[in-house]
């Protein structure tokens, strides 16, 4: 028996081999999008990790300073004094290349035969005997480096050959003495943007004389002594930091981000289990007839069961496959969209390569094959549920989803009840923000059918009064086969109300954001100093350049900034030194009301502002106080307001320069505003201040600058538009698979229409209103579902991923975009359906069964 119904399976598959297709490209995409989402985001944070380990190889802890970089003696303290023997001092900085593109290399100095005792991976992997004689070279010739051979090969350069780089310091010839090769692409791109030079050459050529980026050290388990040695001779300026601990806290840092973008992966699966319960539903019903005829030869319901289930776990299996390797292809292209825009937002990644691990395979096997098996459960069930006779009557199955659909209103009541409960009353869980999402998607998805039948009444009785019997007929067809059509409306809602959601959200965000912008810009125009604030003359330069601006006619007044880091509960966190006049300080926006001496106490009393994500992120009020680590050992601050700021997730704190020089060395400046007199030809000001600067500082006007910052607000959003329109997609193609095999399997009672009169215009005509009208339903409900989703994303989600408010701004356009994204979705899913039903023959389609 079990043969004979397998072979009947794949009789019946083959006769259908359409909807085999979108069924397993329902599943591939899906799967394709969470792979692909997971791959790149894992690939751009173990890039980093990597290239950190490339050079800290088995040691334990870092040690790190704020800007200002560890005084090289400190070194020697620890080496000699406290004679802690596994140390190994790192200089660090990024060079541009004297070429016309000036492509971007970090510069990395060690000492190669210390640093070799840690077992560093870029060592561990040079087979070349000659490896020890260049690293001698590296000590003793002045200016040589090393690079990776494949870097050579692309920029034309050969051992022996210079290397011009562009740094604060001016032109810098390096002479190439060694080339490195790897055994592995990962390890190649790792490197693929690195240049490695001695400690004394990557000093010189970067300016920072005197002074260590870091130092790595290896801590034994069992020697926690030299741990507390190492605190206890450490400057206030530095810290000691695990390497696996500061590699987690980067991965916490973009966890927000993760969470969200993995919550986008999802919803296009969600979208793709609707699309693969619709397809097996569509299996099921057309082979009602097989499946009762078999009932009443003796199969029993829990072979059908089986059989159904079977079914689904081939295409499953298929789909997944599929979906893994489209995903390792999409994921290639969004590596480049996610690491960009964890370069822009949270920390830099010099090179990241898509890293494919058998985890994450599995991972996405179990989720597609869970996903298929899930959605296709509600069908296996019903082709068991009704004796053989009321399968073999179309009614039967009509009136029972109908009935189930009344009961199906309740539950999905209670799950937007329960999503909307959720959305509010989690705490600060991001993954419930989401979850309520997907909570009211899926209830709203499930209300969808009643509403459609509902809508359909209404529509049958309007277009029957100006239309008549034709124009009844689309909407008591979309009736009709509402457990077929529902779904496909559903699954189409929800991928519009997502749009439409995050649309809304993006656009209020942008508004938000431009308004920030542009307020705090008071100033006319705006120099940017970008130089290392290691090097030891920078702040001298800076002071010397600040003077000769307030000197230039024009010039009003100057403000300026400083944006460094210091040290926080034994973290570096982000400090902006203002140094403010009347008019700079109206660019700040407050979150709360303050009080008239504030700019008083900011000026002349231990006081800091604190941004919005920075107060969200460590609970902090005005009125507390945070410890800052000084020279003299900790002091207290308290916070006395706290204001908008969008420039980063995890916020900073703020001080005025006055205060921040009575124990802080000076670091120069980040930037200075300038603020001309009135009526003062702001282009001449800017060409005359161009004139004092360096190779590598700007002067941009306020215009130029929020240009600028909101290109970089469309570019981190890149990634989110491009998984929406994913999402889109794969609801497309579930209308699409719908609609076709909806068509095909009322071949037969269409027949009929044209046996009685009806033209194939007018046939196609029917058709296309159909699934106009299954569009259109599924557009307009999506408005308020997407007025939902973009309320909870907005005051929800993300203020628990990013520390942000922002109001929320409404955009009819928006709203006329996903109606008609939906409505023309339909339509051209209809178009091919239509015509194919209009070619075929009423005799053809009358002796169909």
């Amino acid at each position: 028996m079990n043969s004979f119904l397998k072979r009947a399976s794949r009789n019946f598959l083959w006769q259908h081999p359409w909807q085999l297709v979108l069924a397993i490209v329902g599943i591939a995409l899906g799967v394709a999008v969470v792979i692909a989402i997971d791959l790149a985001m894992e690939s751009s944070l173990k890039s980093f990790n990597q290239a950190g380990k490339a050079f800290s190889g088995s040691a334990t802890h870092r040690i790190i300073a704020s800007d200002g970089g560890l005084d090289e003696r400190l070194y020697s303290q620890l080496r000699v004094e406290q004679g802690i023997a596994h140390l190994s001092p790192v200089v660090t900085g990024y060079v541009k290349l004297a070429q016309p593109n000036q492509e971007s290399f970090k510069l990395i100095g060690i000492d190669p035969f210390i640093e070799k005792a840690l077992h560093s991976g870029w060592q561990s992997q040079q087979q070349d005997k000659s490896v020890p004689d260049f690293l001698t070279r590296l000590i003793t010739e002045p200016n040589s480096a090393l690079l990776s051979e494949e870097t050579a090969k692309r920029l034309h350069l050969q051992v022996n050959d210079q290397l011009t780089v562009i740094t604060d310091q001016g032109m810098q010839a390096l002479k190439i003495i060694g080339l490195l090769t790897f055994d592995d692409a990962v390890s190649e791109q790792v490197v693929a943007k690195l240049i490695i030079t001695d400690i004394a050459t990557a000093q010189e050529v970067l300016g920072y004389f005197g002074q260590l980026s870091s130092i790595e050290v290896r801590i034994e388990k069992d020697a926690p002594a030299t741990l507390a040695a190492i605190k206890k001779t450490l400057p206030g300026n530095a810290v000691v930091v695990s390497i696996d601990s500061q590699a987690e806290s980067m991965r916490e840092m973009t966890r927000a981000f993760s969470i969200n973008l993995k919550a986008l992966g999802l919803l296009s699966l969600l979208v793709g289990m609707f699309l693969i319960y619709n397809t097996m539903t569509f299996l099921v019903i057309q082979r009602r007839r097989l499946i009762g005829s078999l009932r009443l030869l003796g199969v029993t319901r829990q072979q059908i069961f089986k059989l159904i289930i079977g079914e689904a776990l081939v295409l499953a299996i298929i789909g997944t496959l599929l979906g893994i390797a489209l995903g390792i292809v999409l994921g290639q292209g969004l590596l480049y969209l996610i690491s960009g825009t964890i370069n822009a937002i949270y920390f830099r990644i010099d090179a990241a390569s898509l890293m494919i691990t058998p985890l994450q395979i599995g991972k996405g096997m179990v989720l597609g094959i869970s996903a298929t098996l899930l959605a296709v459960l509600p069908p296996a069930f019903e082709a068991t549920r009704l004796s053989p006779v009321k399968i073999l009557a179309r009614s039967q199955l009509e009136s029972g989803s109908r009935q189930l659909i009344k009961k199906v209103g309740l539950i999905s009541a209670a799950l937007i009840v329960c999503g909307l409960g959720l959305a509010f009353f989690s705490g600060k869980s991001i993954t419930l923000g989401l979850a309520s999402i997907f909570l009211i998607l899926f209830g709203f998805g499930l209300l969808t059918p009643v509403i459609t039948l509902l809508l359909m009444t209404l529509i049958e009785l309007l277009f029957a009064r100006f239309l008549g019997v034709l124009g009844r007929l689309p909407a008591r067809m979309v009736s009709a086969e509402i457990s077929r059509t529902g779904i496909a409306i559903a699954a189409l809602m929800i991928a519009v109300s997502a749009t439409i959601g995050m649309d809304l959200m993006i656009g209020s965000f942008r508004q938000t954001v431009a308004q920030w912008v542009h307020s705090s810009l008071p100033a006319d125009l705006y120099v940017s100093l970008p130089g290392d604030k290691m090097t030891a003359d920078k702040a001298l330069a800076d002071h010397q350049l600040k003077q000769k601006i307030a000197n230039l006619d024009g010039v009003k007044m100057l403000s300026s900034a400083l944006h460094t880091q210091l040290i926080v509960d034994d973290q570096l966190t982000k400090l902006s030194v203002f140094e403010l006049n009347e008019k700079s300080k109206e660019g700040f926006i407050f979150k709360h009301k303050v009080n008239d001496d504030l700019w008083h106490r900011f000026e002349n009393q231990q006081t800091v502002m604190v941004t919005e994500p920075y107060a969200y992120h460590h609970a902090v009020k005005p009125g507390q106080k945070i410890l800052l680590r000084t020279g003299q050992g900790e002091q207290a601050f308290e916070v006395i307001a706290i204001y908008a700021d969008y420039s980063g997730d995890q916020g900073h704190l703020a001080i005025s320069r006055q205060n921040y020089q009575h124990y802080w060395p000076d670091l120069g400046y980040s930037g200075i505003g300038i603020y001309a007199n009135q009526g003062a030809d702001l282009k001449q000001l800017e060409s005359r201040v161009s004139q004092l600067l360096a190779a590598q500082q700007t002067v941009k006007s306020d215009q130029a600058i929020y240009k600028a910052s909101m290109e970089i607000f469309e570019q981190t959003f890149t990634i989110t538009e491009t998984l929406r329109w994913l999402s889109a997609s794969i609801a497309f193609v579930g209308v699409f698979s719908a609609l076709m095999a909806l068509q095909f399997e009322r071949t037969r009672q269409l027949g009929i229409l044209r046996a009685i009169g009806i033209t194939s215009r007018q046939l196609t005509v029917l058709i296309i209103s159909e699934t106009g009208l299954m569009g259109l339903v599924a557009g307009l409900l999506a408005v308020p579902v997407g007025f939902i989703v973009a309320y909870v994303l907005i005051f929800v989600v993300y203020q628990r991923s990013f520390g942000w408010t922002m109001a929320f701004y409404v955009d009819a356009g928006v709203l006329y975009q996903g109606v008609a994204l939906a409505f023309v979705a339909a339509l051209l899913a209809g178009v091919f359906p239509a015509i194919k039903m209009a070619r075929t023959k009423p005799a053809e389609a009358l002796r169909i069964e």
